[in-house]
This record gives structure tokens, sequence and C-alpha cells, in this order.
């Protein structure tokens, strides 16, 4: 029977077409491809400002700031009109990271185009994930529930439960289809995580991390390995913490440049429309007073008032043990020869793999680092013979001592083969207790000073300072090592060379000190954060810590005895262990 002819068919022709159409809609109701008479915005789908403020009733105002007055003659201190450049980028197909002060409006942003991605793309899938629950539910599923009566006037078949917006019924096995859905993603939770995203692949898929610099980069991967079409989008949001946190490694790889794809906006709070135009244009966000009392007492120019007032991301965490000013000092430092008067030093980290992590090699000549070489080791005790012929070459020895190999799991290849060619260097075991040491830079504090005039007295500086032993303060000698780095920055001992990924394993661990004793990050913990292992920092410490500690600007006498293959404190230590041996046998005898 034809549609036309469909009015004047006889009672049992209609009931039965009425069955089948009822039947129609119950296959696709199961099979999650039913819409309810459900129709998407498609008009509007290059068009997320126009729909938000049409659709949602948002005052237009909210999101472009320029139309406010007072803009003619404002100069932007972050992105100029931020929120309108986000539409865009996802209006454009392209990913988004946003580091944003506090206050300036984000997360309502980002309900606002929950709404408007699920009502333009038909079937399409609205992933929010944050760290914790109730930044979830008390932030932008918060603002989702107070737009919702907005958007129900245009989908009263829509339905919003907690941490759920279906525009239509779920399949059969509770998938989502055409749906917007809470994801938390806590620590530990990678697995967990990846598994409730693989279901989620879809033609049109968005995700909106909330709080992105508290998420784990193993999530981040992993939820971008859900992404397969060309239009599944990642809107990443937060307050920027530090240049390793997981916003800003979405934004910027290691050189600083900006990934393929990624659109970066910078919010500051200084351009918002209540502190440019002295108004509540926006109730419930940052004000001039609230502004105020926050710069009093984070204080202008602080690593907290450029991250949460100006979204400005700092160099390295709150907790870092070492900060990045203190290695762009060094740096500035790298050219003057007064930081390369002294013996030589190595430094090095061991590999044993192909493609995978590196070895490096950090050179040291006096108090200055002058590169850092990271290639592939495919075999570890190589690696020990390369370092032997560089320690023995007579042009510029090394001598052992001054020479520091990470000797644990395939260190050890190494370390064996360099004992082999009779070279004793210095094993740097991390997990071993620290070393009592006698603290060079205390006993250099004050020093005999020269006399060219006095005939048979000496005429060079020798340290005369309190002989300092150190080693309780550490919970192992990875952290007394990596502590003696942070020092010699601090204080401007030391000239490194301007190699960025160097700065960064170096500007990437933290550290605590509970009761009194330091603790220096775990290299695990790192790599989870870098993505790979350290190398190069880890082979600059390394040598920071057994070169020859002689301040800079002191005239030394140079040893004209080659003692390059001498470890002399082993020496004496087996002197000493001998003749103990030889008066126990002679009181027994």
């Amino acid at each position: 029977m034809s549609d036309t002819n469909i009015l004047h068919g006889s009672k049992e022709e209609l009931e039965q077409l009425a069955l089948k159409a009822r039947a129609t809609i119950l296959e696709r109701q199961r099979a999650g491809t039913w819409s309810g008479g459900v129709r998407p915005h498609l008009a509007y789908q290059k068009q997320p400002f126009d729909w938000i403020v049409k659709y949602l009733d948002v005052p237009a105002e909210t999101l472009r700031w320029s139309l406010n007055e007072a803009y003619d003659t404002h100069t932007w201190d972050g992105d100029a009109d931020p929120l309108l450049t986000v539409l865009q980028a996802l209006a454009e197909w392209r990913d988004c990271g946003v580091e944003s002060a506090t206050g300036t409006g984000k997360t309502f942003l980002a309900a606002c185009i929950v709404y408007w991605f699920i009502a333009c793309f038909e079937d399409s899938i609205v992933l929010t994930v944050a760290p914790k629950e109730d930044q979830l539910l008390k932030h932008v599923w918060k603002e989702i529930g107070r737009l919702w009566p907005n958007f129900q006037k245009h989908f009263p078949d829509a339905e919003l439960l907690t941490g759920t917006l279906r525009m239509k019924p779920a399949a059969n096995g509770g998938k989502e289809v055409w749906a917007a859905s809470a994801l938390v993603c806590g620590v530990g939770a990678t697995e967990e995580v990846a598994t409730k995203a693989q279901g989620s692949h879809a033609e049109h898929m968005l995700i909106i991390t909330e709080e992105t610099p508290g998420i784990h980069l193993a999530i981040m991967e992993a939820l971008d390995n859900t992404r397969t079409d060309d239009h599944n989008l990642h809107l990443a949001l937060g307050n920027p913490d530090h240049r390793q946190d997981a916003l800003h490694r979405f934004c910027f790889d290691e050189r600083e440049d900006l990934r393929p794809g990624v659109v970066h906006v910078r919010i500051s709070a200084l351009d918002h429309p209540n502190i440019v135009t002295g108004q509540r244009v926006v109730p419930g966000a940052i004000g001039r007073s609230r502004l105020e009392t926050r710069t009093n007492r984070l204080g202008l120019g602080s690593r907290l008032y450029e991250s949460r007032v100006r979204g400005i991301c700092p160099a390295e965490a709150e907790d870092a043990l070492i900060k990045r000013e203190w290695c762009d000092v060094a740096v500035g430092k790298y050219g003057d020869p007064a930081y390369r008067q002294g013996k030589l030093a190595l430094g090095v980290d061991v590999a044993n793999s192909e493609k995978g992590d590196k070895a490096a090699i950090a050179r040291w000549q006096g108090a200055c680092c002058t590169e850092v070489v990271a290639k592939p080791c495919p075999d570890a005790n190589v690696l020990g013979t390369e370092v032997a012929t560089e320690s023995l070459n007579r042009e510029a020895p090394v001598e052992a001592r001054h020479i520091g190999v990470d000797g644990v799991g395939v260190g050890a290849g190494t370390v064996n083969e360099l004992r082999r060619l009779k070279l004793r260097v210095r094993v740097i075991s991390g997990a071993v207790k620290s070393i009592p040491q006698v603290d060079q830079d205390t006993r250099w504090s004050s020093m005999t000073e020269p006399d060219p005039f006095a005939e048979g007295k000496t005429t060079t500086r020798r340290p005369t300072g309190e002989k300092v032993v150190e080693s309780e303060k550490y919970d192992n000698l990875r952290s007394q090592v990596w502590w003696r780095m942070r020092e010699d920055l601090r204080l401007g001992r030391i000239a490194l060379p301007p190699d960025e990924e160097l700065l960064n394993d170096l500007t990437t661990p933290t550290y605590e000190h509970p009761l009194g004793v330091i603790k220096v990050e775990s290299k695990d913990k790192i790599k989870d954060r870098l993505k790979r292992s350290p190398n190069k920092g880890d082979a600059c410490v390394y040598g920071n810590f057994v070169r020859d500690r002689v301040p800079v600007g002191a005239v030394v006498e140079i040893d004209k005895v080659d003692r390059r293959n001498r470890d002399l404190g082993l020496e004496r230590m087996l002197g000493r262990i001998n003749r103990q041996q030889k008066a126990d046998e002679k009181r027994m005898a």
C-alpha cells in the first residue's frame, strides 16, 4: 500500500501498519538507534557561540568579552577574547588546551560546550573527565544542571541524571548513545578509565578534562587512544601547575613548541569583564576586590600569582627540588672561563637498550658541565669501554675518582667492565645509604691566602674551614646526590650548558623532608611524568657529585703525578684495613 493511500486502507491494514511501526521503534530502541523524533541543530555545527547565545540564553558579552565597554582601550594580558577562541577552535575541529586563572568562567564555558556539541551532532558522545568525583559533580555538572531548563525547552525528550545527559535511551548493555557522561579518573585508575572509554567510539566525540594538571599522563594517553575519527576532539582545562603537568604537556612538547593540531589559550583574570569594567558583568566570577585580596595574599609576581591570576604556567612544581630560575642563572655562566678552572669529571647514566632508554654522559671541567650527551646503548659493557677510553685519553685524562657511574641494574655491566680495565670509578647506587662525606664547600669557606713574596711558604690557596661531615639528613644516596646539585645551583656555584632537555630533567623532581630527613622523588615517579627516563639529569647530577670541588676563582696547584687510574681514597682505606689485620694477627699470636 502506498503512502498516498494509507488513510484509505481497511481497519485491519491500518492496525497491521501500526504494529509494524511499533515493532520498528522497539527494534531501534533496543539497538540504540532510535532518536524519538529528536533532530540535531545541524546549522549550528560551526557556530557554537551563536547556538549558546540563542538556545541557552547566555548573554553574548559574557562569552565575547570585547563586547563590553572599556575594551577598546584595554591591553590584553592573556589571549584576546579567550572564551570565544576556545569555541572557534572546537568549531574548526581542533583540540584546545586552556591554561586559566581561577574564577574566569572556564567551567561554565565547558558546560555550554557540552550542550552545544550534544545538540548539534547526532549520536555524539561527550565524556567529562576529572581526577575526583566532586570535581565533576560540583563544578561542570553543577553548571550543566543550572542550564538544563534552557536546554530542555528545545529538547523535551532529553533526560538529565546524575553525571549523565541523554538525548535518547541507552542501548542494550547500558552503552550510552547520543549522550554526555561523567568519568572519574583518580590515581591508579588508568586501566579502568581505558576500559570505560574504549566503548565510547563515535563519529562525533568530545572529551573534556577538568582539572587536567591533576590527571596522570598515562590516563591522558589512554583517553587519546580512544579517539579514532577525525571529529574526536579534546578540550583540556585547568589552572597550570608546572611545565611537566598533564595540561602543559597536552599543549607543548619538551622544547616548548606547540603540539600540532592543538590551540593553546591562556586566560588571565586581568582581562575578565568584571575587572576591566568594574561591574558585575558575570555574577560569581572574580571581582576587583577579590583580585586585590588575592594579589596581596599571593604576592605580586610570585609563582602562585602568575599561575592563579594570570594563567601563566610556572617552570617547575611548587615543591620542586630545583627551581628553573637557578638553572637559568647557571646557563648564563656557561661562557665564563672562571667556571672551567679545574679537573675533568664524568657522570654516566647507564642503559642497555637499542631503541628504548638511552645512556647519557655528562662532561665536567671544574665547576662547569660542558655538555651532556644521550645516545642509544645496546650494551652496557661496551659503554664501560667507551668511558675507559675517554678516561685514559692522554691529552685530557679523567681520574677514576672523578667518574661517577650509576651502578644499579644494567649499570653493573658498565662498572664491572671499568673495574676489569683497572679503573675504580665512583659507583652511585641510589637506594643505598648516604655517604658520610666532608662538606668541601664549608671547608673552602675559609682558606689560606697566597703569599708570593714569602719564600718557602705556600703560594696557593688551601681550604682551612671546619670539616663538616654530612650523611644523616638524607634518606638514601640518591637524595644526597640530588640535594648536592640543588645547593650548588641555588648558591650559584656551577655553570650549565643551554640544553632544554637537561633543564627539564633537573627541574622535574620534587622532594619532601619528613622528620627532618630529605627525601627526593623516586626515579620511577619522574619517569611517569616525563614519559621517559631523566637520563641527562641523572648523568649531570652524578658528575657534579664526583667533581673536584674547588670554588671558582681559587688557585690550586696541579699535581704533576699521573694519578688518573688510581683511587687514592680506596687505597688509604685498604691500607688501614691491612694494618688493622696485621695488628689483630700479632695480638692473637
